[in-house]
């Protein structure tokens, strides 16, 4: 029985090179162009392999291997990371968490080291007590605007941790698509609850109404970002501010911010 492969990229191109070149070993290939859509797939299909790129919109490689060791944390499935960024990332490779690892580079030369790659697995070559497997295509070099680019993405991220409060990132079709730790901890919740869910399931019944009516007003009225309201979630009162998510004038989601006020009034 062939073999599944979950092919997860942004870029349509690499998906149907990586796509063709599976196939063309009898591998059935299912495509998903971020990490979002990736996590239904795995929801709905039994996947034996994934090759993932890193650096994607809404939930990205990191984050989406992050949530399938937490899915299957006794036998997951092996993870191949692709991306442009593996050389700048040299020194931090284990902390996200894949079973191997691909440099973006020259088809041709990705294309011999993935074959020998697919080979050594199907083979069991590997010892993964040795750690993970890097596979680098071609002669590169660590780039400076790469590194820059990642120290960006990285200080933005440990600001989300940082702020204080709670954070939750909604997608247009009202999906979670990033969590931060305290909203965790305020909704009780893990990340594999959470991630890639209606945004109504963390509220309760009652106030799931306010919720949906604030996303309608943001999309019909154009002049409204912004509402606050309080809710009780887990007999905690948890004042909730919605936010529109604007980028260069687009709307591209929402924002969340959870506050829980019994803690501020303990302290005070």
């Amino acid at each position: 029985m062939p073999k599944t492969v979950l092919v997860v990229d942004n870029d349509f191109f690499f998906v149907e090179f990586l796509a063709e070149l599976l196939e063309s070993r009898a591998y059935n290939v299912i495509k998903a162009y971020d990490g979002k859509e990736a996590i239904s797939k795995i929801d709905d299909e039994n996947i034996d392999l994934m090759f993932v790129d890193i650096v994607m919109p809404k939930i990205d490689g990191t984050e989406l291997i992050k949530f399938v060791r937490m899915k299957y944390p006794e036998n997951c499935f092996s993870i191949v990371a692709v991306s442009g960024t593996i050389i700048e990332r040299i020194d931090t490779l284990s902390n996200i968490g894949a079973d191997y690892y691909i440099a973006k580079g020259p088809m041709e030369k990705m294309a011999a080291n993935i074959n020998e790659l697919l080979d050594n697995i199907d083979n069991n070559s590997f010892d993964k007590s040795q750690g993970a497997k890097i596979v680098e295509s071609g002669n590169l070099f660590p780039r400076r605007e790469a590194i820059d680019l990642l120290d960006s993405i990285q200080f933005h991220k440990a600001i989300i941790e940082c702020v204080g409060f709670g954070i939750v990132n909604i997608d247009l079709d009202a999906r979670i698509i990033g969590i931060n730790s305290s909203a965790l901890n305020i909704l009780n919740k893990t990340t594999i609850e959470l991630l890639n869910r209606p945004v109504t399931d963390i509220f309760p019944h009652e106030d799931r109404s306010k919720l949906i009516n604030t996303i309608k007003n943001f999309i019909h009225n154009s002049e409204s970002s912004e509402a606050v309201y309080t809710t009780i979630i887990d007999s905690k009162k948890i004042r909730v501010v919605v936010t529109l998510l604007t980028v260069e004038k687009k709307n591209i989601g929402l924002i969340l911010a959870l506050e829980d006020c019994d803690k501020w009034e303990e302290q005070a």
